[in-house]
């Protein structure tokens, strides 16, 4: 039966696209009991990687941990996916370590779509969705139409169709295709009604390299990767984990080699030679391209002094010989792209399966949207992914669960989650998004946050688990997980403080670490503290705390080891906080604010920041700015305050 709207079905949150960032999405607002919708326009293509069949990297492996943290897919799927593992940056510190699993291709887009359908409130729909379905004043969202005609009721829509938005693909000056990815058909009704309803839009471009049959590679002259898979699972809370340790499924699929070889002379000459055949180079495109994921024009043409490029031989899957060549982005003619694999070491012979193409595609400058990235202009809105001006599968699916959370939780007229920067990498991916803006596509680093000590890959449990147990996201038994690994964490720390080890029994550790031995016995803790020492071997030679899991001993060991930095971290974390829960209304006349200077009255004017922080970190507001802002606040809160709001505004200092 169809509603008065003439509606097929009435969902409180539909998301439209089902790659990472709509499939969170999704989840995300199915975990807090909404009735979700998943359009897309090919139910097979749900969860595929278009690009590199990798999760995880350098700040990236983290914000999996987090989406998984709070209840999401990502993580869960890698685990079932992944033939390869590695922990990047092992040798710096515990602030940059960072998880990447290679992935079977086919099996991490089952993992998802099984993962999915473990959901009875979320319905998967195929279909092309043509226009979002307004209120008459064009202010509210109330459904979405399909191009087959067919009309579903919303409460929320998500949109997260990545680089399906007027997309075109380029491959070298001639050959040009409309399509959002290779084989696929790009979306443009939706793009020009989002244009229409007053949206700014722009371009970027993003790039993928051609992929090769392995069979056709010499292995013998390249350097092997192996697998260090049997030290690390993404997710905390897998559905399987019973049948795990019931022996009834294997930990991970069986494991696979990645290969390292070059560019070298001969590849850069020719890609030298054919620079004007580019679409890029040749100037069929001009939007900006992802600074740290660059074509290999890019690289031959900006560091012309490199000898060399590295290139990584990525296996695709169990099922098939084809190779991903990380490192070879490019736009280049079809018959260039083989030429140029065919100069690489033990390519002399290689057969070329597709070619890499360059795209460019329609995105949404992320000021237009709120911290719950909401669309300012139209409420009940809400983008996640690269239509926000971001690069990178982990990026997206960290906004798309956010994005689901808020859609759901604005259905049921509750407040919007918003992480604070001090809580996660994903709140300070969004942080920047809507506060900074992007001029190019934004990629997640360390760098870009202040509280990487504290904001680590180990510890995004500890971190989000109470916000998610607050929020209502996870079934009883993923309850009782999340208390078990945290009481496994604070245990592991008690033993430490409260047992000792004798000079004897650390022997063994300290003179394999070549650290210096004990003259009698003291706390384990005092022992832990010393780098290349061990928690999990000092427990064990004293024959305690064998039954706590072995991530959270990785936690207190961490926590031993770093405590004077954590707490630094802790207390300019708290301070942010503090900041954070100052909060500025979306109607304040920034423009009468004279004490303000000009350009921080129009800046805040344009993106009208919801707390302090967010204020304190637009270019061009500065500390004095901030702080005659709060004078400001004070002074016309006095006319209606009460003491409780005056105390607001002092517990900042």
């Amino acid at each position: 039966m169809t509603s008065p709207q003439n509606f097929e079905t009435e969902f409180d949150v539909v998301v439209i696209g089902a790659g990472h960032a709509g499939t969170e999405a999704a989840v995300a607002a199915s975990r807090l009991g909404a009735h979700v919708g998943l359009i897309t326009s090919a139910l097979e293509t749900i969860g595929q990687m278009s690009c590199n069949p990798a999760i995880g990297g350098v700040a990236k492996g983290t914000v999996v941990r987090e989406v998984d943290a709070l209840g999401g897919i990502m993580g869960r799927a890698t685990d079932l996916a992944m033939v390869q593992f590695r922990m990047l940056n092992r040798s710096k510190g515990p602030a940059v370590w960072a998880p990447r699993g290679q992935c079977d291709r086919g099996l991490y887009r089952r993992a998802v779509r099984s993962l999915l359908e473990q959901h009875g409130s979320l319905q998967t729909v195929q279909g092309t969705v043509a226009r979002l379905i307004l209120d008459p004043n064009g202010r509210h969202v109330l459904g979405v139409e399909t191009l087959e005609g067919r009309r579903f009721g919303a409460g929320s829509v998500v949109i997260t169709t990545g680089t399906f938005l007027r997309g075109r693909i380029h491959i070298g000056t001639e050959t040009h295709l409309s399509g959002g990815r290779a084989g696929e058909g790009a979306t443009t009704h939706l793009a020009e009604q989002l244009e229409q309803a007053g949206l700014t839009v722009a371009r970027f471009k993003t790039g993928t390299p051609p992929r090769i049959d392995g069979r056709s590679v010499d292995y013998s002259v390249l350097e092997i990767q192996e697998s260090e898979v049997e030290q690390f699972d993404y997710s905390w809370s897998h559905f399987w984990q019973s049948k795990r340790r019931e022996g009834a499924i294997a930990r991970h699929p069986v494991q696979m080699p990645c290969w390292i070889t070059y560019l070298e002379a001969d590849g850069k000459r020719i890609i030298k030679d054919n620079i004007a055949k580019s679409a890029m180079y040749g100037g069929v495109i001009s939007s900006r391209g992802p600074r740290y994921c660059p074509s290999v024009e890019d690289k031959i043409v900006k560091f012309p002094d490199a000898e060399r490029h590295q290139l990584f031989l990525e296996p695709e899957g169990h099922d098939t010989s084809e190779l991903y060549v990380n490192g070879l982005s490019t736009s280049l003619p079809a018959p260039v792209q083989l030429e140029i694999l065919r100069s690489v070491r033990g390519l002399s012979d290689v057969r070329m399966n597709r070619a890499g193409y360059a795209i460019e595609y329609d995105y949404y400058p992320p000021t237009q949207l709120d911290s719950s990235l909401q669309v300012k202009s139209v409420p009940g809105l809400y983008f996640a992914g690269q239509i926000n001006g971001t690069t990178g599968y982990e990026e997206a699916a960290g906004q798309g669960l956010v994005a689901g959370i808020n859609a759901a939780l604005a259905t049921q007229g509750e407040r919007p989650l918003v992480l604070g920067r001090e809580t996660s990498y994903i709140g300070v991916l969004i942080d920047d998004l809507v506060t900074r803006g992007v001029d190019e596509p934004y990629r997640l680093f360390t760098s870009r946050s202040e509280f990487r000590l504290t904001v680590r890959q180990d510890n995004a449990l500890r971190r989000l688990g109470q916000i998610g147990l607050g929020l209502g996201v996870y079934t009883k038994p993923e309850e009782e997980t999340i208390k078990t690994r945290l009481n496994h964490e604070d245990s592991a720390l008690k033993l430490a403080e409260t047992t000792s080890i004798r000079p004897d029994q650390a022997e063994p550790i300290l003179s394999a670490a070549e650290s210096a031995q004990l003259s009698h016995p003291v706390r384990i803790v005092e022992v832990a503290r010393r780098q290349d020492i061990s928690l999990q071997k000092l427990l064990g030679a004293v024959g305690v705390g064998a039954e706590i899991d072995g991530e959270a001993l990785v936690t207190a060991d961490l926590e031993i080891k770093y405590a004077g930095y954590f707490e630094r971290e802790r207390v300019q974390a708290e301070r942010m906080r503090r900041m954070g829960d100052f909060s500025l209304d979306s109607d304040i006349e920034y423009g009468e604010m004279r004490s303000l200077s000009f350009e921080a009255r129009q800046k805040l004017a344009n993106l009208r920041p919801s707390s302090l922080a967010q204020a304190s970190r637009i270019p061009g507001v500065s500390p004095s700015d901030l702080q005659n802002l709060v004078i400001e606040i004070e002074r016309r809160r006095r006319v209606t305050t009460t003491p409780s709001a005056q105390a607001e505004s002092s517990s900042i200092e």
